[in-house]
């Protein structure tokens, strides 16, 4: 092959490389906000094909009633109940399994649900997807560091959770490694204070890197020219 082949072969490379990227980046930042829409679609959907045909036979069981309120504001107002019912099934579902019995049954529920081929699958990738969003334990971060791992020369990106001192006085930070692109999962690992490096990142910016595999790292890339020039 001659130099000109390859050279045309490497600038080919490397468009198909960059538009491959462009797109998967696309899909990260367009796919959050069609899933959000979505999800309110079919909580409005559910709430006026569910729950408003079930708060008329509640709350208008007289046809005495319904004669007597104009339907211009009958219909908004037996939304706007479905919505309140709706968000009170919700709160009612969130306390039950919160509750010692309430987790029992849920657990025994997930146990059959798992036993059942396709709904296994369906069933465990939405419940990760929603873990991975809501992600409670976000709050407990204290900061993004780079810390060296898995092995001397190499760096991680981790988060902050904690610091304490050892009986020998030195101070440890224990800095918790999550896995891509499930950052539910990882390592908690303790290292001394004067190995850890801060990168000024957020939290969510470092989320946003871990999540989309280091697709979404222009701050982090600015970070990292900051910290070791060339």
């Amino acid at each position: 092959m001659s130099a000109e082949h390859k050279e045309q072969h490497g600038i080919i490379r490397i468009f198909t490389t960059d538009i491959k990227k462009r797109l998967i980046a696309g899909i990260i930042v367009l796919l959050p906000l069609y899933v959000t829409f979505l999800v309110l679609k079919l909580l409005f959907i559910f709430a006026g094909g569910t729950m408003v045909p079930l708060a008329r036979r509640i709350f208008l069981r007289s046809d005495w009633i319904q004669l007597r309120i104009p339907d211009a504001i009958l219909t908004p107002l037996m939304f706007l109940i479905g919505l309140m019912m709706l968000f009170l099934m919700l709160y009612f579902a969130g306390a039950f399994a919160a509750n010692f019995i309430g987790k029992r049954i849920i657990t025994f529920g997930e146990g059959i649900l798992e036993k059942m081929p396709l709904v296994k699958t369906v069933y465990s990738t939405s419940k990760q997807l929603i873990h991975t969003a809501t992600l409670p334990g976000k709050g407990a971060f204290q900061r993004v560091v780079l810390i060296p791992f898995p092995r001397t020369g190499s760096k991680a990106l981790g988060f902050v959770t904690g610091s304490f001192t050892d009986k020998h006085g030195q101070k440890l930070v224990s800095v918790f490694v999550s896995t891509s692109p499930n950052p539910t999962s990882g390592f908690v690992i303790l290292y001394p204070e004067e190995e850890v490096e801060d990168t000024h990142l957020s939290v969510e910016d470092g989320f946003k890197i871990i999540v989309s595999g280091g697709i979404l790292t222009p701050t982090f890339k600015e970070e990292l020219k900051e910290s070791h020039p060339a």
